[in-house]
C-alpha cells in the first residue's frame, strides 16, 4: 500500500451458458445480484475473450458486452453486469488499489464514463493478463513490489491500447518468493490472506491443516516471529485501514469486509494495536484529505 499500488485478488472463470451470475461462493465484496447491481471499494480491469453479454452504470447507460470487450470498474461508482443466458462467457479480471491510480484517475488517464472499451486486436492483451494470472495463481500470498509494478505495467498497456491502439512489447517478470521452505506455515499464512474475506480463527485454520495447534504455533512463530492469531488481526487490520482510508463505505461495512465479526471488535483492536478508533483512523488518513491538501 505505501508503494502507491497494489493487487487485491485476481482471477478467470468459464461461465457456461443458463449458468447463475456470479458463481457461487463469489467472495463477499464482490458478490451481487444483477436487479441490486453493485459498489466496489477498489478498481478492477476485466477482459471478455469469449461470450456477450451487458454492462450499467449510471455513467455509460446499458451497453452490450461482446468478445474482446474490456470493462472499466471504479471504487464507489454504481455497477451491474452479466453474461447472456444463451452463449456465457469467459472472464479475467485483476482487482487493484492505491494512491497512484486514484492519481491517475484525477488527471483523466481513466474515467468512469469510459469504462467500456471494444478492442480491435484483444489477442495481446489477453496473453498478458493470463501471464500475470499464472504468476499470482502459483503463490497467491506474494505480493510484493515487484507483483505491483507488474499491474502497473498492464494497466500502462490498457492506457497506452485505448488511448492510441498500440500494444507495446512484451514484458517478463521475475520475484522473489515470501515463502518459507516449511510448507505447513506457508499453507497457514495463504489461508490467513486469501480467506480473509470472511471471519477466520486459529481453530477454524486448525480444521484445515495437518497439524496440532502446539506444533503450529511454534513452527509459525519460529519463522514469522509473530503468532498465528497476531498474523489474522495484521491481515484484518490491513484490509481495513484500506478500506478507510480509500473508500466511503460505512465503518459497519468496513469491519465486516475486513473479516471482524462486529463493527465493535474492529473498534476495539484499532484502539489496542493503533491507539485510536477507526472513525478518527478514516479522518487523518482519508485520500480526500490527503487530495484537498
Amino acid at each position: 500500500m505505501e508503494f502507491g499500488i497494489y493487487v487485491t485478488g485476481a482471477g478467470r472463470g468459464i461461465i457456461p451458458s443458463k449458468d447463475h451470475y456470479p458463481p457461487a461462493k463469489h467472495p463477499t465484496m464482490y458478490a451481487f445480484n444483477y436487479s441490486q447491481g453493485r459498489i466496489l471499494p477498489e478498481f478492477q480491469m476485466i477482459i471478455i475473450s469469449d461470450g456477450k453479454g451487458i454492462f450499467e452504470s449510471e455513467q455509460t447507460g446499458e451497453t452490450s458486452i461482446k468478445p474482446g470487450t474490456l470493462i472499466l470498474l471504479f471504487p464507489d461508482i454504481w455497477h451491474r453486469y452479466k453474461p447472456d443466458e444463451q452463449t456465457g462467457w469467459k472472464e479475467r479480471w485483476i482487482s487493484f488499489n492505491g494512491v497512484i491510480i486514484h492519481q491517475l484517475m484525477e488527471q483523466g488517464y481513466l474515467n468512469p464514463s469510459r469504462a467500456i472499451h471494444q478492442l480491435s486486436d484483444p489477442e495481446y492483451l489477453i496473453f498478458t493478463f493470463d501471464h500475470f494470472l499464472d504468476r499470482i495463481h502459483l503463490k497467491p500470498t506474494e505480493n510484493n513490489v515487484v507483483t505491483s509494478l507488474s499491474a502497473m505495467a498492464l494497466l500502462s498497456e490498457i492506457i497506452d491500447l485505448i488511448g492510441t491502439g498500440m500494444t507495446g512489447t512484451r514484458k517478463h517478470f521475475n520475484s522473489k518468493s515470501i515463502y518459507s521452505k516449511d510448507e505447513l506455515v506457508d499453507s497457514v499464512l495463504e489461508i490467513i490472506w486469501t480467506q480473509s474475506h470472511r471471519p477466520i480463527s486459529v481453530d477454524s485454520i486448525l480444521t484445515q491443516v495437518p497439524a496440532s495447534r502446539r506444533t503450529l504455533e511454534r513452527r509459525f512463530q519460529k519463522i514469522h516471529g509473530h503468532s498465528i492469531y497476531e498474523e489474522i488481526m495484521q491481515c484484518r487490520l490491513n484490509r481495513a485501514k484500506r478500506l478507510l482510508r480509500e473508500t466511503r463505505l460505512p465503518i459497519k461495512t468496513v469491519a465486516y469486509l475486513s473479516g471482524f465479526s462486529c463493527p465493535d471488535r474492529m473498534r476495539r483492536s484499532f484502539e489496542r494495536f493503533l491507539a485510536q478508533p477507526p472513525s478518527e483512523f478514516r479522518n487523518q488518513n482519508s485520500l480526500d484529505n490527503i487530495s484537498d491538501e
